[in-house]
Protein backbone atom coordinates (compact mmCIF):
# COMPACT_ATOMS: atom_id res chain seq x y z
CA UNK A 1 0.00 0.00 0.00
CA UNK A 2 1.60 3.27 -1.39
CA UNK A 3 1.83 6.38 1.50
CA UNK A 4 -0.93 8.18 -0.15
CA UNK A 5 -3.36 5.26 0.38
CA UNK A 6 -1.83 4.99 4.02
CA UNK A 7 -2.79 8.34 4.59
CA UNK A 8 -6.17 8.22 2.80
CA UNK A 9 -7.35 5.58 5.06
CA UNK A 10 -6.10 6.71 8.81
CA UNK A 11 -8.54 10.23 7.50
CA UNK A 12 -11.26 7.82 6.65
CA UNK A 13 -10.41 5.69 9.25
CA UNK A 14 -10.73 9.01 11.81
CA UNK A 15 -13.60 10.72 10.39
CA UNK A 16 -15.68 7.53 11.13
CA UNK A 17 -14.42 7.23 14.73
CA UNK A 18 -15.34 10.93 15.30
CA UNK A 19 -19.24 10.35 13.96
CA UNK A 20 -19.39 7.03 14.81
CA UNK A 21 -21.72 6.73 18.38
CA UNK A 22 -20.20 5.68 21.92
CA UNK A 23 -21.52 2.51 22.24
CA UNK A 24 -21.45 1.69 25.73
CA UNK A 25 -23.85 -1.46 26.85
CA UNK A 26 -25.15 -2.75 23.08
CA UNK A 27 -26.60 -5.64 25.87
CA UNK A 28 -30.61 -6.19 26.02
CA UNK A 29 -31.17 -2.57 25.44
CA UNK A 30 -28.66 -1.57 22.59
CA UNK A 31 -27.83 1.64 24.50
CA UNK A 32 -25.91 4.25 22.76
CA UNK A 33 -24.54 7.80 23.56
CA UNK A 34 -23.49 10.75 21.15
CA UNK A 35 -21.50 13.64 21.32
CA UNK A 36 -19.42 14.37 25.07
CA UNK A 37 -20.92 16.76 28.08
CA UNK A 38 -17.24 17.82 28.38
CA UNK A 39 -16.23 18.54 25.16
CA UNK A 40 -19.59 20.94 25.40
CA UNK A 41 -18.44 22.55 29.29
CA UNK A 42 -14.32 22.69 28.10
CA UNK A 43 -14.53 23.64 24.26
CA UNK A 44 -17.88 24.80 24.35
CA UNK A 45 -18.29 22.28 21.16
CA UNK A 46 -22.14 23.03 21.06
CA UNK A 47 -23.09 22.09 16.84
CA UNK A 48 -25.13 19.16 16.02
CA UNK A 49 -23.32 15.25 16.23
CA UNK A 50 -25.94 13.16 14.98
CA UNK A 51 -29.22 13.68 12.75
CA UNK A 52 -32.19 13.10 15.52
CA UNK A 53 -34.46 11.25 12.78
CA UNK A 54 -32.05 8.38 12.04
CA UNK A 55 -30.46 8.07 15.70
CA UNK A 56 -34.51 7.47 17.02
CA UNK A 57 -35.22 5.49 14.29
CA UNK A 58 -36.68 2.01 15.67
CA UNK A 59 -39.27 1.01 17.85
CA UNK A 60 -39.23 1.13 21.53
CA UNK A 61 -36.93 4.06 21.47
CA UNK A 62 -36.34 5.76 25.02
CA UNK A 63 -33.68 9.24 24.81
CA UNK A 64 -32.74 11.87 26.55
CA UNK A 65 -30.25 14.52 25.47
CA UNK A 66 -30.14 18.02 24.21
CA UNK A 67 -31.09 19.69 20.99
CA UNK A 68 -28.09 21.73 18.51
CA UNK A 69 -26.76 24.48 20.08
CA UNK A 70 -28.45 24.25 23.34
CA UNK A 71 -31.94 24.96 21.57
CA UNK A 72 -33.64 22.89 24.08
CA UNK A 73 -34.26 19.52 25.60
CA UNK A 74 -34.88 15.88 23.95
CA UNK A 75 -37.16 13.54 25.52
CA UNK A 76 -38.26 9.93 24.12
CA UNK A 77 -40.43 7.84 25.72
CA UNK A 78 -41.83 4.44 23.57
CA UNK A 79 -40.41 6.39 19.95
CA UNK A 80 -42.60 9.55 21.30
CA UNK A 81 -40.95 12.52 20.68
CA UNK A 82 -41.16 15.79 22.67
CA UNK A 83 -38.39 18.53 21.75
CA UNK A 84 -38.71 21.51 24.14
CA UNK A 85 -37.46 24.65 22.24
CA UNK A 86 -35.96 27.24 25.17
CA UNK A 87 -37.51 29.74 22.56
CA UNK A 88 -40.87 28.92 23.78
CA UNK A 89 -39.84 28.57 27.38
CA UNK A 90 -41.72 26.21 29.25
CA UNK A 91 -44.21 25.79 26.83
CA UNK A 92 -45.52 23.07 25.06
CA UNK A 93 -42.85 20.74 23.51
CA UNK A 94 -43.25 20.00 19.38
CA UNK A 95 -43.98 16.44 19.04
CA UNK A 96 -42.55 15.90 14.99
CA UNK A 97 -38.69 16.19 14.70
CA UNK A 98 -37.93 19.22 12.40
CA UNK A 99 -35.82 17.76 8.47
CA UNK A 100 -32.33 18.01 9.71
CA UNK A 101 -32.65 18.76 13.39
CA UNK A 102 -29.89 17.55 15.15
CA UNK A 103 -28.79 16.69 18.93
CA UNK A 104 -25.51 18.00 20.51
CA UNK A 105 -25.70 15.38 23.24
CA UNK A 106 -28.21 12.28 23.09
CA UNK A 107 -28.23 8.85 25.02
CA UNK A 108 -30.92 6.50 23.80
CA UNK A 109 -32.18 2.85 23.81
CA UNK A 110 -34.43 0.70 23.01
CA UNK A 111 -36.61 -1.32 25.32
CA UNK A 112 -39.31 -3.56 24.46
CA UNK A 113 -40.53 -4.97 27.53
CA UNK A 114 -40.23 -3.35 31.40
CA UNK A 115 -40.11 -4.73 34.62
CA UNK A 116 -42.05 -3.26 37.48
CA UNK A 117 -41.71 -2.49 40.67
CA UNK A 118 -44.01 -0.15 43.05
CA UNK A 119 -42.05 2.53 45.18
CA UNK A 120 -42.80 1.60 49.04
CA UNK A 121 -42.37 5.23 50.38
CA UNK A 122 -41.37 8.88 49.65
CA UNK A 123 -37.41 8.53 48.50
CA UNK A 124 -35.38 11.83 48.46
CA UNK A 125 -32.74 11.93 45.53
CA UNK A 126 -29.92 9.95 46.91
CA UNK A 127 -32.54 7.70 48.05
CA UNK A 128 -33.83 7.45 44.67
CA UNK A 129 -30.40 6.52 43.60
CA UNK A 130 -29.92 3.57 46.08
CA UNK A 131 -33.21 2.45 45.23
CA UNK A 132 -32.72 2.21 41.31
CA UNK A 133 -29.63 -0.18 41.82
CA UNK A 134 -30.70 -1.89 44.82
CA UNK A 135 -33.92 -2.96 42.61
CA UNK A 136 -31.28 -3.12 39.61
CA UNK A 137 -29.34 -5.91 41.34
CA UNK A 138 -32.27 -7.70 42.39
CA UNK A 139 -34.02 -7.89 38.67
CA UNK A 140 -30.46 -9.02 36.92
CA UNK A 141 -29.29 -5.99 35.53
CA UNK A 142 -25.67 -5.52 35.64
CA UNK A 143 -25.12 -2.19 37.83
CA UNK A 144 -21.16 -1.98 36.06
CA UNK A 145 -23.08 -0.92 33.05
CA UNK A 146 -24.94 2.24 31.89
CA UNK A 147 -29.16 1.40 32.00
CA UNK A 148 -31.98 3.39 31.56
CA UNK A 149 -35.14 3.50 33.72
CA UNK A 150 -38.71 5.22 34.37
CA UNK A 151 -40.56 6.55 37.36
CA UNK A 152 -44.32 7.11 36.53
CA UNK A 153 -46.78 8.34 39.21
CA UNK A 154 -46.74 10.68 42.17
CA UNK A 155 -43.51 13.53 42.62
CA UNK A 156 -43.15 14.84 46.06
CA UNK A 157 -41.68 18.01 44.49
CA UNK A 158 -39.83 18.51 41.54
CA UNK A 159 -36.65 21.10 39.75
CA UNK A 160 -36.69 21.05 35.93
CA UNK A 161 -35.98 23.32 33.32
CA UNK A 162 -35.46 23.88 29.43
CA UNK A 163 -32.22 25.50 27.96
CA UNK A 164 -32.31 28.28 25.30
CA UNK A 165 -28.84 29.04 23.89
CA UNK A 166 -25.32 29.64 24.97
CA UNK A 167 -25.29 31.63 28.38
CA UNK A 168 -22.37 34.86 27.74
CA UNK A 169 -21.66 34.33 31.95
CA UNK A 170 -20.88 30.71 31.34
CA UNK A 171 -16.89 30.37 32.49
CA UNK A 172 -16.70 26.96 33.32
CA UNK A 173 -18.05 24.15 35.21
CA UNK A 174 -19.16 25.04 39.02
CA UNK A 175 -20.30 29.01 37.71
CA UNK A 176 -23.36 29.84 35.71
CA UNK A 177 -24.49 27.37 33.61
CA UNK A 178 -23.50 27.11 30.17
CA UNK A 179 -26.76 27.35 28.49
CA UNK A 180 -29.55 29.75 29.62
CA UNK A 181 -32.30 27.90 31.89
CA UNK A 182 -36.28 28.47 32.26
CA UNK A 183 -36.86 26.91 35.33
CA UNK A 184 -40.09 25.85 37.60
CA UNK A 185 -40.83 24.30 40.77
CA UNK A 186 -43.53 22.09 41.61
CA UNK A 187 -44.74 20.53 45.09
CA UNK A 188 -46.65 16.93 44.94
CA UNK A 189 -46.97 16.86 41.02
CA UNK A 190 -47.21 13.66 38.91
CA UNK A 191 -45.40 12.55 35.46
CA UNK A 192 -43.16 10.32 33.91
CA UNK A 193 -39.55 10.63 35.05
CA UNK A 194 -37.07 8.98 31.92
CA UNK A 195 -33.36 8.21 33.32
CA UNK A 196 -29.91 7.18 32.82
CA UNK A 197 -27.45 5.40 34.89
CA UNK A 198 -24.20 6.28 33.49
CA UNK A 199 -22.16 4.10 35.91
CA UNK A 200 -18.57 4.69 36.01
CA UNK A 201 -18.55 6.36 32.74
CA UNK A 202 -19.32 10.52 33.83
CA UNK A 203 -18.91 13.69 31.92
CA UNK A 204 -20.51 11.85 28.27
CA UNK A 205 -24.04 12.08 28.93
CA UNK A 206 -24.22 13.39 32.27
CA UNK A 207 -22.67 15.60 34.10
CA UNK A 208 -18.50 15.69 34.97
CA UNK A 209 -18.86 13.88 38.62
CA UNK A 210 -22.30 13.00 38.29
CA UNK A 211 -24.12 9.49 37.32
CA UNK A 212 -27.66 10.24 36.09
CA UNK A 213 -28.84 12.41 33.44
CA UNK A 214 -33.03 12.74 34.16
CA UNK A 215 -35.52 14.19 32.16
CA UNK A 216 -39.43 14.50 33.11
CA UNK A 217 -42.10 14.65 30.68
CA UNK A 218 -46.02 15.53 31.79
CA UNK A 219 -47.93 13.80 28.92
CA UNK A 220 -51.42 15.87 29.61
CA UNK A 221 -48.84 19.23 29.45
CA UNK A 222 -47.32 18.11 26.71
CA UNK A 223 -44.43 19.13 28.41
CA UNK A 224 -40.55 17.79 29.02
CA UNK A 225 -37.29 19.00 30.18
CA UNK A 226 -34.47 18.25 32.43
CA UNK A 227 -34.73 17.01 35.70
CA UNK A 228 -32.54 19.39 38.22
CA UNK A 229 -33.82 17.67 41.61
CA UNK A 230 -36.81 15.22 41.96
CA UNK A 231 -38.29 13.59 45.41
CA UNK A 232 -40.46 10.65 44.34
CA UNK A 233 -43.51 10.04 46.38
CA UNK A 234 -44.71 7.24 47.67
CA UNK A 235 -46.63 4.50 45.23
CA UNK A 236 -44.72 5.62 41.94
CA UNK A 237 -43.66 2.96 39.70
CA UNK A 238 -39.76 2.28 38.78
CA UNK A 239 -39.46 0.20 35.46
CA UNK A 240 -36.25 -1.47 34.88
CA UNK A 241 -35.45 -2.87 31.36
CA UNK A 242 -36.37 -7.12 31.31
CA UNK A 243 -33.38 -8.88 30.34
Amino acid sequence: MTYKSLLISASLGLLLLLHTPLVHAAGPFHLQSYGKFKKMVHLKKVGGVVDLKTALSGSHRFAVGAIKKGEGEITVVDSKVWLAYGRDGLGKATRVIPEGEQAVLLVTAQVEEWQSIVVPKTLSESEMHHFVLEQAKKKGLDTKAPFPFLFEGPLASLKWHVINGLNPEFRGHGGPPLFHQFKENREKTSGTVIGFYSAGIQGVFTHPGESWHLHILFRKEEKAGHVDEVVVGKGAVLKLPEI
